[in-house]
């Protein structure tokens, strides 16, 4: 019984190292990105001086951009970070759209409803929203006039 377990025990294990690929094929055609979109690999086979290139906002869209101060150009809103808190006024999804002040990367939003989730009717119509920590109990919202 135990000689029969064994012949089995081998012949899968055999069946299923002939059975796996010799190589991965995702890594030699390219890779998958964080949002599945298929890109060309980054290095080719033979060339180690060729350097890496960065994506920078993968997946999301800069609607704004400075290397001013937040605290210089936007206003933190506490009645608007106290709705975020709560779910009742947000990005529709969190980081599509994407603003950066001074190096850093805030979830970014203008009044219409394919950007802002807003069933209070909070917003004004000529100002650009910057969250910090949606989907948490401690989200702020800054804005800033256009």
């Amino acid at each position: 019984m135990l000689e029969k377990a064994k012949k089995v025990l081998a012949t899968v294990i055999i069946s299923t190292a002939f059975a796996l690929p010799a190589h991965n094929s995702v890594a030699q055609n390219g890779y998958l990105s964080p949002n599945n979109i298929t890109r060309k690999p980054l290095l080719k086979p033979g060339l180690p001086s060729q350097q890496l290139k960065k994506e920078r906002y993968l997946g999301s869209r800069l609607i704004y951009s400075t290397k001013d101060p937040l605290s210089e150009i936007f206003t933190k809103d506490p009645g608007l970070s106290k709705a975020c808190r709560r779910g009742r006024f947000k990005q529709v999804k969190s980081m599509q759209y994407i603003a950066v002040v001074d190096g850093r990367k805030y979830g970014a939003a203008l009044y219409q409803r394919n950007m802002l989730h807003d069933p209070k009717k909070l917003a004004k119509k000529d100002r650009i929203y910057l969250f910090k920590g949606q989907g948490t109990s401690n989200c702020r919202v800054f804005h800033k006039t256009i």
